[in-house]
């Protein structure tokens, strides 16, 4: 139960963290009951931006967020260094804004395979253009059927930083026709090697890619060889490597 002192804490917070259109609440730590006054509050967001990093939030607060109606005019919502979980994110695709955001950063949040799948295989999302999976064990299965999902076609910038990706997902991206409109991409931290290497070289598909993050993954000389003298790589601008 929400308290009445909860209420007007919660309603203070808002008052200031609200900037034009976002509300700025990284870092607050007000948790799910936090997540759960705000819904109760009943005010109507105008808000295009939504960011709730760092802010200790389970399941529970997800689900609060994900059934209100108080943000339709979300267009980029921040959940980063979190807990949400699979059983958080599994919900979002039901939240009434889906349909609208452009940004969606789900970085540390303990999201696996199943919550990943729940995402990329959601039509809700396209609209998307940045998608953050930093930091969560989604594994190769998320990578491939977003590789294969159309509903992802607007995609410019895709962060699969430390995921669990290995040879077999890349094989599937570097044929993906979907993500054709994508310029940065971050694959950093995961077990690729020069087998990777080879494949994103000789993609027909992913040539708009402007900026490549490849750093910790094992590719070594010859899968940076590989890279830079691939044609399909002729926007190429940035490329990072160890």
């Amino acid at each position: 139960m929400v308290t009445q002192v909860k209420l007007d804490y919660i309603n203070r917070v808002i008052d200031e963290s609200l900037d034009g259109e976002a509300l700025e609440l990284n870092g607050k730590f007000i948790g799910d009951e936090g997540i759960e006054a705000l819904v109760q509050t009943k005010r109507i967001f105008e808000v295009e931006n939504l960011d709730l990093s760092r802010n200790k939030l389970t399941w529970r607060g997800a689900h609060h967020l994900f059934h209100c109606h108080q943000f339709k005019n979300l267009k980029r919502l921040y959940l980063g260094e979190n807990n949400i979980s699979d059983k958080g994110v599994m919900e979002l695709p039901s939240a009434d804004f889906a349909e609208n955001l452009s940004l969606l950063d789900l970085r540390y949040n303990n999201i696996g395979p199943e919550g990943g799948l729940a995402v990329v295989q959601s039509e809700k999302f396209r609209k998307l253009q940045v998608l953050i999976f930093q930091e969560n064990p989604v594994g190769d299965e998320t990578l491939i059927t977003l590789a294969k999902a159309p509903t992802f076609a607007n995609l410019r910038k895709l962060n699969f930083y430390r995921t669990d990706i290995t040879p077999k997902g890349i094989k599937v991206l570097a044929k993906s026709k979907v993500l054709q409109r994508v310029k940065h991409f971050n694959l950093a931290r995961n077990y690729l090697h020069l087998e990777s290497a080879k494949l994103l070289a000789n993609t027909k598909t992913l040539t708009n890619i402007e900026s490549l993050l490849l750093f910790d993954t094992g590719i070594g000389d010859a899968g940076v060889k590989a890279i830079m003298e691939s044609e399909s790589f002729s926007k190429l601008k940035t490329l990072r490597v160890t």
